[in-house]
């Protein structure tokens, strides 16, 4: 059974453009305010959504790819465990609405979204697709469901019920979609008997399940602080600036996810995880990474396209993110890496560091700074956590060989920034001139990666170029 990289992120790219045109529609319907209120109760759901995993996903995905007679019982232990503790943070939420307090908009938002909580403790299925390289199928089913969320999101703003019916819509998706995919998985797994015991599952998750929370912590904790600290439309154009980010840093996200049991196999053979490892970080450095470039140099056309011209305050907020952004694309394959080497205890330690420098430097620069001290801790901690994660690697991990895939793509990168720069005041003709110059770059300095490079361009043909599961 042969899982293709490609196929996720190709799928994922439309998954991508869903969440875009929602952002899109719900930013221009809202309005600057209503969309702060709406951004800043969606982040406090995500930091609360990031400790009801509690690791369990990451820890499916690594352990049921070594055992494949885990995983019912593996699952079965996880929907216990989960649903408990998902229960408890949705009523953590309901006493956060309470003290927003109930009468505002904040916290009727915060309180509509408090059901979603509960639900997800079925998210453990979701480790199921990615470790029977199965990923089509779910894919497939959160195609489907963000189609019926945008559609019906849409609706209810552009009825102009605010953004508490706005969040609630969200909230009703996003329970829908637990539950079919849930009900999905169960249909799926084969019949069986045995159990695992809960508390071996949450010994195991817990070191995990720590490290996604700080992750999700300090990448999300500064929408948070700043709804206590800034109000009206500064909120909006730093959430709208900070959803643009989160979009587009999900599919690299999205694609880390899916090679996760790949890494994890090849965790014992250096010279095999150093070949995934530059293989992986090739394809990046074509897709991912050059994306950020542009949106850094084309933030005026990105907010005129996607949010409108209302928030025009979030274009020097995006360019700021966007070099936040980049780095996360190497955070991102460097966190899977030592997550698949088992490098708990260093990348708790870093992960601590990042939350304390995050959360100390916005609660003193905020008030005197605003969102743009927001914007440089996001920078910061994101440099930060990459530093120490290519430090704990440095006896793993070939430098060499990331340099020596880099060295073309990155090449073709900067041909194209240097021929957009004398144009940026004619923004359209500069991301058009700069793309054409991409992508001539990439061909002529034969930058693709290998596998794309021994294809004939046939679309059927590149979506198996890059396989992370076995042939």
């Amino acid at each position: 059974m042969a899982g293709s990289a490609a196929n996720l992120a190709g799928r994922f790219g439309a998954l991508t453009l869903l969440s875009a045109l929602s952002t899109i529609a719900i930013t221009r319907l809202l309005g600057p305010s209503g969309y702060g209120v709406y951004g800043s109760a969606v982040a406090t759901a995500a930091v609360l959504g990031a400790i009801a995993d509690f690791g369990f996903s990451m820890m499916l995905s690594r352990d049921m790819a070594e055992d494949a007679s885990s995983h019912r019982p593996l699952l079965r232990a996880a929907y216990e465990v989960a649903s408990g503790w998902s229960l408890v943070l949705a009523l953590v939420m309901v006493a956060m609405a309470f003290s927003a307090p109930i009468s505002s908009k904040r916290g009727l938002a915060l309180l509509v979204l408090a059901p979603s909580m509960a639900f997800n403790g079925l998210n453990p299925a979701r480790a199921f697709f990615l470790v029977t390289y199965q990923t089509g199928r779910l894919v497939r089913i959160d195609l489907l469901t963000a189609l019926l969320q945008l559609i019906a999101t849409v609706v209810v703003a552009a009825s102009k019920l605010g953004p508490v019916a706005v969040t609630a819509t969200v909230s009703a998706g996003s329970i829908v979609n637990n539950v079919v995919v849930a009900a999905v998985v169960a249909r799926m797994l084969e019949p069986g008997s045995g159990s695992f015991s809960r508390r071996v599952l949450v010994r195991r998750a817990a070191p995990l399940g720590a490290l996604s929370i700080m992750t999700k912590v300090y990448l999300t904790i500064d929408l948070v602080l700043l709804g206590w600290y800034v109000t009206g439309t500064r909120l909006g154009d730093y959430a709208a600036a900070s959803k643009l980010l989160t979009v587009i840093a999900g599919l690299s996200g999205a694609v880390m996810a899916g090679a996760l049991p790949a890494l994890s196999r090849e965790a014992g053979a250096r010279r095999a995880l150093n070949e995934l490892g530059q293989r992986i970080w090739h394809w990046l450095m074509v897709g991912a990474l050059p994306i950020f470039l542009a949106l850094g140099l084309f933030a005026p056309l990105f907010v005129e396209l996607s949010v409108g011209h209302r928030y025009r305050g979030a274009i020097p907020l995006i360019r700021i993110l966007s070099i936040a952004g980049a780095v996360t694309v190497m955070s991102n394959l460097a966190g899977n890496l030592m997550v698949a080497l088992r490098r708990m205890r260093s990348l708790f330690i870093q992960n601590s560091l990042a939350i304390v420098v995050n959360i100390t430097g916005n609660v003193v620069l905020i008030p005197r700074y605003g969102v743009y001290a927001a914007a440089w801790m996001t920078v910061a901690t994101e440099v930060l956590v990459c530093g120490a994660s290519l430090f704990s690697l440095r006896r793993d991990l070939s430098f060499s060989g990331l340099a020596r895939v880099s060295l073309r793509p990155a090449l073709a990168a900067l041909i194209s920034a240097i021929v957009a720069l004398p144009l940026l005041q004619w923004q359209w003709i500069a991301a058009t001139a700069s793309a054409v110059v991409f992508l001539a770059s990439v061909t002529v300095l034969r930058a693709w990666p290998s596998e794309l490079r021994r294809l004939r361009w046939f679309p059927s043909r590149v979506a198996e170029a890059w396989r992370f599961g076995p042939s």
